[in-house]
């Protein structure tokens, strides 16, 4: 049951129907559905987690202390950092089987062909998330109507990592049918909704993890010739893709120069306060004359690291960077059993690198997401843990029986 729940909170929080959903939208979801999640883990627990307690690994010490962080340096209220401690340690309790952690990976991607499907739908006249009259035709870039994806580049840092962790469940030593149908269908569904965005970003970040993807498990020469390769012919590719042509003159974009000097007035900012100013309180203002009036705009940074660094200083910042850390670790040094647990192992580092790339193009730091990976990569850290321990317990029993 718990597992269940957990799914749904998967599903709620990228696909959002109540957002947009009539009778949902507006609703408040979260709460309901963490009341159940506790009554599902604790009271009907079908499952029991293969590494008993709740601080057992690098990644719940590191997430305790980034949220202890937040509330006695942060200046946050215990209420507003309960919910995210309990995505996290749910979450890390509920996916305790390997079954459970590939289904659960799967569910994050098909979630993401959703997403990306009602994205693909708009330029057809088929509108589910009423964004349409809002954004597509407005902007001439795709977003659809939720408050995850409501602008371009959100929408398309959000799916293009579905397109890499399509290729490793559908495409790398996946059965015929899916390798020539399922893939290739899916995969159209969300480069079309990814294209429509124009988001420059969001392209980099699709093509590193799709190609991140494509040279796992390889052998070390035949990486270091695919890099070679995709740095001389990838890069030129990438200049087709709408608006990458804007590249080649960065210091004229008025987009770039905001980003730049918000970034510069936050490090400032890091810099006189080392615990910072205060959890999601620091917002770059810049004088802006019109007409005779001049006003105060305020511009986002568009970078979680800039962002976090800001708000809770460079301590916190070594904070946040932590747990990532650890899910990191654990990912890129995972020895892998069979075909499933390296398939769960490379899904998640393609999620872990989309989002670690994707903090330095847009403002995710404090979402969910960060906690879920960071939990995901626990709950596969808690299952190798608890095979090892089962192995030696197993061992000693069998020496103390002769």
């Amino acid at each position: 049951m718990e597992f269940v729940v957990s799914v749904i909170f998967l599903l709620l929080y990228n696909i959002r129907p109540q957002d947009w959903f009539p009778g949902l939208a507006g609703t408040q979801v979260i709460k309901p559905i963490i009341a159940v999640w506790l009554i599902a883990l604790f009271a009907a627990r079908s499952r029991p987690s293969p590494l008993p307690g709740f601080l057992k690994t690098p990644h719940d010490w590191a997430m305790l202390a980034y949220l202890g962080y937040i509330v006695f340096f942060g200046d946050a209220a215990v209420m507003a950092v309960l919910p995210l401690l309990a995505f996290y340690t749910l979450t890390v309790q509920s996916v305790n089987t390997w079954p459970r952690l590939l289904l659960y990976l799967k569910f994050w991607t098909w979630s993401l062909v959703v997403v990306a499907a009602f994205g693909a739908l708009v330029p057809f006249g088929i509108d589910i998330t009423g964004a349409k009259s809002i954004w597509f035709t407005e902007l001439g870039r795709l977003a659809i109507g939720t408050w995850l994806h409501n602008n371009p580049n959100a929408l398309c840092h959000s799916v293009v990592p579905a397109l890499a962790a399509l290729y490793l469940l559908y495409f790398q030593k996946a059965p015929v049918l899916s390798r020539f149908f399922l893939f290739p269908g899916l995969g159209i569904i969300v480069a079309f909704c990814a294209w429509q965005t124009q988001s420059k970003g969001g392209y980099l970040v699709g093509a590193g993890v799709f190609f991140l993807a494509f040279v796992l498990g390889k052998p070390r020469w035949l990486q270091a010739l695919l890099v070679v390769m995709a740095l001389v012919v990838g890069v030129s590719a990438l200049s087709f893709l709408p608006r990458m042509g804007e590249m080649n003159n960065l210091s004229a974009d008025h987009g770039v120069l905001g980003r730049v000097l918000a970034w510069e007035q936050a490090r400032m900012t890091e810099k006189m306060n080392p615990t910072g100013v205060g959890w999601q309180k620091f917002a770059a203002e810049f004088p802006w004359q019109e007409g005779i009036h001049l006003l105060q705009v305020r511009k986002a940074t568009h970078a979680s690291y800039v962002q976090v660094g800001a708000d809770l200083g460079r301590y916190g910042l070594f904070f946040y960077l932590a747990a990532m850390w650890c899910a990191l670790h654990t990912l890129i040094f995972f020895k892998s059993a069979d075909v499933d647990q390296e398939r769960c192992r490379r899904i998640l580092l393609v999620f872990v690198a989309a989002y670690l790339v994707s903090g330095w193009l847009i403002n995710r730091q404090y979402h969910t997401e960060y906690f879920l990976l960071v939990a995901a990569a626990g709950a596969l850290h808690r299952l190798k843990k608890g095979e090892e321990l089962a192995a030696v317990e197993a061992e000693e029993k069998a020496r103390a029986e002769k």
